[in-house]
């Protein structure tokens, strides 16, 4: 493994307090699949930020690759942030001191002193083929195709790459059972859970008017980051796995 570069002499100082779940994610440096499945507004994103800067830092030279679930999401998220508290993915990169230039035609960040990013959207995981990464970060991958999780494996295979995912539950589809269900040293995916009101700052007033006006089953997964299912539409008890026998 390649230390990491001292902080360039320009570079802003900032202390980070992670949550229990960052941390855990961020000081893992050998599970090849690590997820952050977290509420609305519970800091997934800023995970993302400091996960490629200190995965870039410890592996310099390499490429890596960058989805969101579409080319909107990407440009109001990432490349321009509506987030006070967080800035977009170039700013943050010139903010700590490395200098990257944004070329517009080929999606492409290039971090002169430590590596390149190339961003994709997942609504087409053609995409996202072709370069060969050291790792792939997919943000809000509960609203993408499970095709567009094996093609990110598929991109950083050759290099024994690493995969961040960082998500708020929406269904109860492949992140749940392909990625949650299978946590475990065995198959080498770390997942962290955590609510939107862990996030030091997150209004516990609008924490608590979602849970009044939402459904339990949404508020649990849109808030308490908990995989779950609406009521039936006819038996609120309803349950496939036990009520459907041939």
């Amino acid at each position: 493994m390649v230390t990491a570069t001292s902080p360039p002499l320009n570079c802003e100082t900032v202390k980070i307090n992670l949550l229990p779940g960052q941390a855990g994610l961020l000081t893992d440096f050998d599970s090849p699949i690590l997820a952050a499945i977290a509420g609305t507004g519970g800091g997934k994103t800023h995970l993302g930020y400091w996960w490629l800067h200190s995965r870039m830092e410890t592996y310099l030279g390499n490429t890596w690759l960058m989805a969101e679930p579409t080319y909107n999401m990407l440009e109001k998220i990432i490349l321009v942030s509506s987030d006070a508290q967080r800035p977009s993915l170039p700013e943050y990169l010139r903010r700590i001191g490395h200098n990257p230039r944004w070329i517009s035609k080929e999606h492409l960040i290039l971090g002169t002193d430590f590596g390149q990013i190339y961003f994709a959207s997942a609504d087409k995981p053609d995409s996202m083929q072709g370069a060969a990464v050291r790792g792939v970060w997919l943000d809000e991958p509960g609203q993408m195709s499970v095709l567009a999780f094996d093609t990110g494996r598929q991109r950083c295979a050759m290099q024994s790459g690493l995969i961040l995912l960082t998500s708020t539950p929406y269904n109860l589809g492949w992140l749940k059972t392909e990625v949650s269900d299978r946590a475990s040293p065995t198959t080498g995916i770390h997942v962290e859970h955590w609510r939107s009101i862990d996030r030091p700052g997150f209004p516990r007033d609008r924490y608590e008017a979602e849970r009044r006006l939402l459904p339990p089953w949404r508020f649990a997964m849109m808030y308490d980051a908990q995989f779950d299912r609406p009521a039936g539409i006819i038996y609120a008890a309803f349950n496939e796995s036990v009520c459907v026998i041939d």
